[in-house]
């Protein structure tokens, strides 16, 4: 089986590996500089008269688009500066006059970006997989080298009912120096309840809590039943208690200071859905989680339980419900080019601290993506988020990959022991975020 290593699965565009274009994120209704730089020799702007059109994607009027009569700079560079519209994507056409008029040489994209946003940063995680500490295949060291490999800013392992095998992974990562954020967590498996539930990023295991002391989980457990008095069917003790049981485990992992998540509702084993629909909807909306497992990791067969569950998260948005959302891979190893990085998360905020990640989510600034093998990518999520994330897919992503890919690289080194690599990886370390500064014009 191939690996599944073609990281956000958009191809690389020459704009992007042959030339340096800076910034390709601008403040919106602000005037920006910019420049186009060659990477390469042969590709220098040479003596000549060049044009730059500047069009607009959500706008595609004629009088919308700003045309600019240039010559290139005596390093082979083209620099213009031009006063950029409201928040979307543009075109920029790089044109030069063959002597018989303007041809095109390359068109490069940028996009504005309203203040608000322009000062948050695109982070893509996954928060939901499994090692060989549950029922995954591969060592947890294996796997978190495996994903930085393939471009992710941010994970945990979620192995189920064990906190361990993300403290492994912690262990061996948090000595040395590296641009991954990796954090702890679980996928918690109280008694009595199907319900999945993810501890991501808690300062404590939350299963290791219940089984310390199951009677006082129990104890704490009715207390909160005795509370529930608008379940749809108040004589379904079963289904009460189950989700008394998953208010007590968002609660516990709130204390811990991690992200809840509820879980891949519409998973779909033997004769229907593990939970009932009643249950769903009700935990939904009472919203004692902190995001809800919008897409999750599905195998291609399995397609309509992400549909149904985002047939339910549309349901719920248009009678007035506000939803945190993730995508995850649930993923159970990497080398099998199903799953892992199939599905994800792209958050924006002000860092890849588990604060400023957890702050973006509940503030709804997450979109869940889908890229699975052979198809085209899919997005989720508010439509501002949205389009901008789509951009980001096939402008920003591509070259960051190549970067975490790399440092991942280094990672599996370490995992197998090769210690010589620590001072590589602290040399390595802040590729990305020069990156990502160029990329939005603050080197």
């Amino acid at each position: 089986m191939a690996e599944n290593y073609t990281a956000i699965k958009s191809a690389i565009k020459k704009t992007q590996s042959h030339y340096k274009m800076m910034p390709k994120i601008v403040r919106s209704n602000a005037r920006a500089d910019f420049r186009i730089i060659p990477l390469y020799e042969k590709l220098k702007f040479g003596a000549g008269d060049y044009q730059v059109i500047i069009h607009p994607v959500m706008q595609r009027s004629q009088d919308k688009q700003i045309v600019l009569e240039l010559k290139p700079q005596d390093d082979g560079s083209i620099a213009f500066s031009a006063d950029i519209g409201i928040e979307q994507e543009y075109n920029v056409y790089l044109r030069k006059n063959n002597g018989e008029g303007y041809v095109n040489i390359e068109c490069f994209n940028i996009y504005a970006l309203n203040e608000d946003l322009y000062t948050l940063r695109p982070y893509r995680g996954d928060m939901h997989m499994h090692s060989y500490f549950s029922d995954g295949k591969e060592d947890p060291k294996y796997v978190v080298s495996s994903y930085r490999r393939v471009g992710f800013d941010f994970m945990a392992l979620t192995d189920h009912s064990n906190y361990q095998g993300s403290v492994c992974a912690k262990e061996l990562y948090d000595t040395c120096k590296h641009d991954l954020a990796l954090y702890y967590g679980e996928e918690v498996h109280p008694p009595e309840n199907p319900v999945h539930m993810v501890n991501f990023g808690g300062s404590f295991s939350v299963n290791d809590l219940i089984r310390e002391n199951k009677d006082k989980y129990y104890e704490e457990v009715r207390a909160i039943m005795a509370t529930v008095t608008d379940y749809p069917d108040m004589a379904n003790e079963k289904e009460i208690y189950m989700y008394a049981s998953c208010k007590w485990v968002f609660e516990k992992i709130t204390e811990g200071g991690g992200i809840s998540i509820f879980c891949h509702p519409y998973w779909r084993v033997t004769e229907g859905y593990y939970i009932s629909d009643q249950l769903t909807e009700y935990i939904l909306k009472k919203k004692d989680y902190d995001a809800y497992e919008l897409i999750g990791g599905y195998f291609k067969h399995e397609v309509p339980s992400n549909e149904l569950q985002l047939a339910k998260y549309n349901q719920l948005r248009s009678e007035g419900y506000k939803m945190p959302i993730v995508g995850v891979s649930d993923s159970h190893g990497c080398d099998r080019n199903e799953l892992m990085n199939w599905y994800g998360t792209i958050v924006f905020s002000k860092s890849d601290t588990l604060e400023d990640i957890k702050a973006a989510i509940l503030d709804m600034k997450s979109v869940a993506y889908e890229t699975i093998d052979g198809e085209s990518p899919r997005i989720h999520g508010e439509f501002r988020y949205v389009e901008y994330a789509y951009y980001l897919l096939k402008e920003y992503f591509p070259i960051h990959d190549l970067h975490c890919s790399a440092e991942g690289a280094l990672m599996y080194r370490l995992s197998v022991g090769d210690e010589t690599v620590k001072p590589i990886l602290e040399a390595l370390s802040g590729t990305c975020r020069k990156y990502m500064n160029e990329f939005w014009g603050q080197s």
